[in-house]
C-alpha cells in the first residue's frame, strides 16, 4: 500500500522510530489519529513496538465527547491494545490558566501523553499531524508575523514527540481508513470558525486557492523545506558565534561581550540574543521580535548603565564592555513596619539599618533654615514638625510599601500613587519592596535615599523640625 510505504520512508529518513520503542499514541478518534494508530499497529511486530493509546476527553461536547471516548475504547480493544482514557474539564482549565480553550486542550493532552510515557517507560509520543496541518500551521504563523524559524513549520521530531504522518495528506488518510474497513468519528467543533485554525482551513485556504487558481498547499510546504535549510545554516553559525561572545553564563544570567556582539551581522545577533534570553529564563514563550529589537537598540544606542525590561522578569543591562541579560529574582522579603517615637532610635534588623528621630526647635525661622541646609543629605532629612503634629491620627512609622500608598514628591503639583512614582522613576519592580519609607498612615513623607514629600517640607516660616537620620549598618 502506497501510504504505508510513504510513512515508513518518513520514519526512516527522520529516524523517528527505533527497534523496541515504547510509543504513546495520541488518539482522538478522528481519521488522522485512527490512521496513525493502525499503521503503527501494523508495523509493531516488525519493529517490536509497545503501543500505549491515550485519549483525552475535553468534556466540551457532552454526549458527542462520550461517543468519541467509547469509540476509541472499542477500536483499541479490537486491536488488542489497552487504551488510557482521561476526562479533563478543559473549559475550567482554560479559565484557571487564563489561556484559550485551544491552548488549554493542547497543554492537557501533552501533559497526559508525557505522564503515560513516564509510567510505561515509553521513549516516544506519536501524534497525527498531516501535510494539511503543516500547510495550515505555516499560514497561521505568517498571519501572526513569524520569522524564519516559524516558517519551518511543524517538525517531524521534536524532543520525544514524533509525527509519522507529516508527509501524508488528508485524502490519503481517509482512503487508508476506508480501505481498511476502519471507522472514525467526526468532531463537530472542527466546523466551528471561532477557532483560528478552523478559520484557516475552512475559509482562508479555500479563498486563497480560488484566487490563485491552484492548491497552494504544495508551495507552502516547499517554502517550509527551503527555510529549514537556511535556518539550520544560520542557527549553526549563531551557535558558534554565541560561544565566542558569551563571557559568563549560569542558570539566570548571561553576559555577552559588547564589542564582539556589535560586530555581528543582525541576523546572527538576533539569534544570539534569543539564545541568551532562553538560557537566562529557560523559555522564549512570549518573547517576540519587538523585544529582540529593544535589545538590539540597547546594544547600539543605549548609554552605559542603561537597562530595559522584557517579559518573564528579564532585564538587560549595558555596561562598559558587556550586555548582561538576567532573570530577575522575585523578592521573598516580608513586609515590615515599625512605629517611631519622638525622640527615639530604632534598629531595623530587616534591612540592617538604624533610624534616629528627634524634634528640634529654633528661635527664628532663619536659624532653622541655616541648620537644615547645612545638615540635610540623602540619608538625613528634615520635615516641618508643626505640620506633622497637625496631621489627624498621627501614626508615624518606618515600613516598606503597602497597597494604597500615596506620595506628593517635593515641588510637585499633585499627589500620585507610590507605585506610579516608582514606575515614573524607572525603579525596577524587584527593588521596590526594599525601599524603607517614612509614612504617616498611608501617606509617604520620605522614600529614604530618594525624595521627600512636598506636604511637610521646611519653609521660610518653619521654626520646629523633625530630623530623621537613616544609618546603614555594616
Amino acid at each position: 500500500m502506497v501510504i504505508l510505504k510513504q510513512v515508513l520512508d518518513t520514519i526512516e529518513k527522520n529516524n523517528l522510530i527505533e527497534y523496541g520503542d515504547g510509543i504513546v499514541v495520541g488518539i482522538s478518534g478522528g481519521y488522522d489519529s485512527v490512521c496513525l494508530l493502525h499503521i503503527l499497529y501494523h508495523i509493531s511486530d516488525e519493529f517490536r513496538l509497545r503501543l500505549f493509546p491515550v485519549h483525552v476527553n475535553h468534556m466540551l461536547r457532552g454526549s458527542e465527547a462520550l461517543r468519541d471516548e467509547s469509540f476509541v475504547e472499542g477500536l483499541c480493544l479490537s486491536l488488542g491494545l489497552n487504551p488510557h482514557i482521561k476526562r479533563i474539564d478543559i473549559a475550567q482549565k482554560a479559565k484557571n490558566d487564563k489561556v484559550s480553550i485551544e491552548e488549554a486542550g493542547r497543554n492537557a493532552r501533552y501533559d497526559e501523553f508525557r505522564s503515560v510515557a513516564l509510567e510505561n517507560s515509553a521513549s516516544k509520543i506519536a501524534v497525527a499531524h498531516s501535510r494539511n496541518d503543516q500547510a495550515e500551521t505555516i499560514l497561521m504563523r505568517i498571519f501572526r508575523g513569524t520569522g524564519l524559524e516559524g516558517l519551518k513549520g511543524i517538525e517531524y521530531k521534536r524532543d520525544n514527540i514524533i509525527r509519522p504522518l507529516l508527509d501524508i495528506d488528508r485524502l490519503q488518510i481517509e482512503d487508508y481508513v476506508n480501505g481498511n474497513d476502519l471507522k472514525a468519528v467526526t468532531d463537530s467543533s472542527n466546523m466551528h470558525t471561532d477557532y483560528f485554525r478552523n478559520r484557516i482551513r475552512l475559509n482562508v485556504l479555500p479563498e486563497i486557492n480560488s484566487a490563485a487558481k491552484m492548491d497552494v498547499t504544495e508551495n507552502l510546504l516547499r517554502l517550509s523545506k527551503l527555510v529549514v535549510t537556511d535556518e539550520d545554516f544560520l542557527r549553526y553559525n549563531a551557535e558558534i558565534a554565541y560561544k565566542k561572545v558569551c563571557k559568563n553564563k549560569n542558570s539566570c544570567i548571561v553576559e555577552l561581550d559588547l564589542a564582539e556582539l556589535s560586530e555581528m551581522h543582525q541576523a546572527i545577533m538576533c539569534r544570539i540574543l534569543r539564545m541568551a534570553v532562553s538560557d537566562s529564563c529557560g523559555s522564549m514563550t512570549g518573547i517576540g521580535f519587538v523585544h529582540i529589537e529593544k535589545l538590539i537598540w540597547l546594544i547600539r544606542n543605549g548609554q552605559t548603565g542603561s537597562r530595559i525590561d522584557i517579559p518573564h522578569g528579564i532585564t538587560a543591562i549595558k555596561s562598559y564592555t558587556s550586555i548582561i541579560i538576567k532573570k530577575k529574582k522575585e523578592e521573598s522579603m516580608q513586609g515590615f513596619a515599625y512605629g517611631l517615637e519622638i525622640p527615639g532610635e530604632l534598629e531595623l534588623t530587616d534591612i540592617k539599618a538604624v533610624i534616629k528621630i528627634q524634634a528640634l526647635s529654633f528661635p527664628s525661622n532663619q536659624g532653622c533654615l541655616e541648620f537644615v541646609n547645612k545638615n540635610k543629605g540623602a540619608y538625613t532629612q528634615f520635615f516641618d514638625f508643626n505640620r506633622i503634629e497637625a496631621a489627624k491620627n498621627l501614626d508615624i512609622m518606618v515600613r516598606n510599601r503597602q497597597n494604597g500608598d500615596i506620595f506628593k514628591p517635593l515641588n510637585s503639583n499633585g499627589t500620585k500613587k507610590l507605585k506610579e512614582y516608582f514606575i515614573d522613576n524607572k525603579i525596577p519592580r524587584e527593588e521596590r519592596n526594599k525601599f524603607p519609607l517614612i509614612a504617616i498612615n498611608k501617606e509617604i513623607i520620605w522614600i529614604i535615599g530618594n525624595k521627600t514629600s512636598d506636604n511637610y517640607k521646611v519653609t521660610d516660616n518653619t521654626k520646629s523640625v523633625l530630623m530623621i537620620d537613616f544609618i546603614k549598618m555594616k
